[in-house]
């Protein structure tokens, strides 16, 4: 998760106690300074690097070992994947979030949701690796769902999902994923609460103004 935005004057640094008292406090300080970031000199979208960046095919896809991804002036990071932990800049600006996971019970969740994702799977006839190639998420079968403005389209449209329509619905109403989309919400909220509140604010004026439906209930930013 990004920061909302470039420090100001009258933004303070990283202050724990600003922040809810129910996360367990700590966090990973990076090198890097913001204000060197695309991101941080104006309007940035990401964008998928040159091939001086990013290498070879063969060295995207390969898989690396740590020392070696240190020697190319990767940062490593400790980490125990569960308790919320900012990613701080050496001024205390927060640069990214390790959302981490809510509750002793969450793993049960994800494997609910692993279990229903792969049965799906099997009642749409999908194989394990998507048979239309490689695409931006990996090589396994992929389907968006909700409404999008790109291909030229004027105005926001509905996608059309076709014979994963009624999968995807029922996927998106069970509650171990709507539980899932729920915490990456409220981590949003808690982190970058003026960018949410954008995000808010635009999302539910455009599904109003098209008569458009959300993925998940109206106060779910995902």
């Amino acid at each position: 998760m990004r920061s909302e935005a470039p420090r100001t004057g009258n933004q303070r640094p990283f202050e724990p106690q600003s922040l809810s008292g129910s996360v367990s406090w700590g966090c990973n300080r990076g090198r890097r300074d913001a204000a060197s970031l695309d991101s941080a000199k104006g309007a940035h979208t990401g964008k998928p690097g040159t091939a001086a960046k990013l290498g070879s095919q063969t060295e995207i896809c390969r898989e690396y070992q740590v020392q070696e991804l240190l020697d190319r002036g990767f940062e490593h990071l400790s980490w125990d994947g569960r308790t919320p932990t900012p990613i701080i800049d050496p001024s205390g600006l927060i640069i990214g979030v390790l959302a981490g996971q809510p509750g002793t019970d969450y793993a049960l969740s994800l494997q609910e949701v692993f279990e229903l994702f792969t049965q799906a799977g099997q009642e749409a006839g999908l194989q394990a690796i998507n048979h239309l190639g490689p695409h931006k998420r990996g090589d396994f079968p992929a389907f968006n769902r909700g409404s999008t403005m790109g291909m030229g389209s004027p105005t926001p449209v509905a996608l059309q999902t076709g014979f994963m329509g009624p999968i995807l619905d029922r996927l998106v109403a069970h509650k171990a994923v709507r539980r899932m989309a729920a915490y990456q919400d409220a981590a949003f909220a808690l982190w970058a609460p003026r960018l949410y509140a954008e995000y808010q604010r635009t999302t539910s004026g455009t599904l109003k103004s098209y008569r458009l439906r959300g993925d998940y209930p109206p106060n779910t930013r995902t």
